[in-house]
């Protein structure tokens, strides 16, 4: 049987609406109002809003087997991507390609289909979309009669950041700090990065249509190499002010950034630590905001990095992830 619009909508996660056009179903972890931010501030930023990054399928089902086929188009300036397919919380399959053909030229659009063996009985499955590219459901097969049951989550989480929340660049989509974290703390949860991004206020001012239990923060690395110090005083203050007024009732972690490469340059903003220190100086200004220091939390060691010695590769993302969650355990 393949699944309506109606039954994809009641088992995705992450994803603040879900339609359809032109045959496709499309996931959004961004609001119209906020989208609308971004169309007015930037064409690239704009067009990763649609990328795919923490949408989530999840489900409870007696199948044998699944079949699904995405069309995939670019939706950062990453081109590979993979769907990962979980059963009962083990990796067991993988939907993935890349948007470079064999000349290394981008392609608009790839179409990727899978069939795959889920096992016998009832089970619980478990669909990653990737971070990296825009991802649209052409559709989503079970046997024919077989059971689907919704899968509730404890919590509602929303991350904010840039291209390391949005996933920069983990090899799998479930791999990255942000998924393992909805996943710790079994959360439905909406994943606004977007890889370039600085705190922008506008975008904090636009509250989803959810009462969230945890919000993440990840913002100033690259405020401190593009802003000057009176923009990222501003704006960093004014996005955490406009969170708080939106979402009294979260918890929202402030993180200061991870180590980077060449972290003793001084920019227009100053030396790197002063990120820290503002966010610090802005979170103790604020009742349900918490300072998260997260500089040491990635070792400081260009092999848990992929070669701009920036972005965490997988096992980096497996310590800031740890990192993390140890700290927001302790302040839940």
């Amino acid at each position: 049987m393949t699944l309506s619009l109606e039954q994809i909508k009641s088992i995705t996660a992450g994803a603040a609406y879900v339609e359809e056009k032109n045959g496709m179903i499309c996931f959004s972890r961004f609001t119209k109002e906020q989208q609308r931010v971004y169309r007015e501030a930037s064409k690239d930023f704009y067009k990763k809003t649609f990328g795919t990054a923490g949408i989530k399928l999840k489900f409870v089902t007696n199948s044998k087997t699944l079949l699904l086929k995405v069309t995939v188009r670019a939706g950062s300036s990453r081109y590979f991507f993979s769907h990962d397919i979980f059963v009962n919380g083990k990796h067991c399959h993988t939907l993935s390609g890349d948007l470079r053909d064999k000349n290394g030229t981008v392609v608009e659009s790839v179409e990727a289909y899978g069939s795959y063996k889920l096992g016998e009985g009832e089970k619980t499955v478990c669909i990653y979309f990737p971070w990296s590219v825009i991802s649209e459901l052409c559709y989503l097969e079970l046997d024919d009669g077989a059971t689907l049951t919704p899968v509730a989550y404890r919590r509602k989480m929303i991350s904010f950041g840039d291209s390391i929340t949005h996933g920069y660049d983990a090899s799998h989509p479930s791999l990255s700090y942000s998924a393992i974290l909805a996943d710790a703390f079994d959360a439905d949860a909406r994943n606004k990065g977007i890889g370039g991004e600085v705190f922008r206020p506008e975008l904090a001012a636009e509250a989803d249509d959810i009462d969230p239990e945890i919000i993440t923060v990840a913002y100033g690395t690259n405020d401190w190499s593009k802003s000057t110090r009176e923009e990222f005083d501003k704006n960093s203050e004014a996005f955490y002010v406009n969170l708080s007024r939106n979402y009294p009732n979260a918890k929202i972690f402030a993180f200061s950034p991870i180590w980077r490469k060449q972290p003793e340059r001084i920019t227009a903003v100053g030396e790197f630590t002063y990120v820290a220190k503002k966010i610090e100086e802005i979170a103790n200004s604020l009742s349900n905001v918490i300072f998260v220091n997260c500089y040491d939390m990635v070792p400081h060691d260009p092999a848990m990095f992929s070669p701009d010695v920036l972005h965490p590769n997988d096992q980096g993302f497996s310590h800031y992830a740890k990192g993390v969650i140890d700290v927001i355990k302790r302040n839940i």
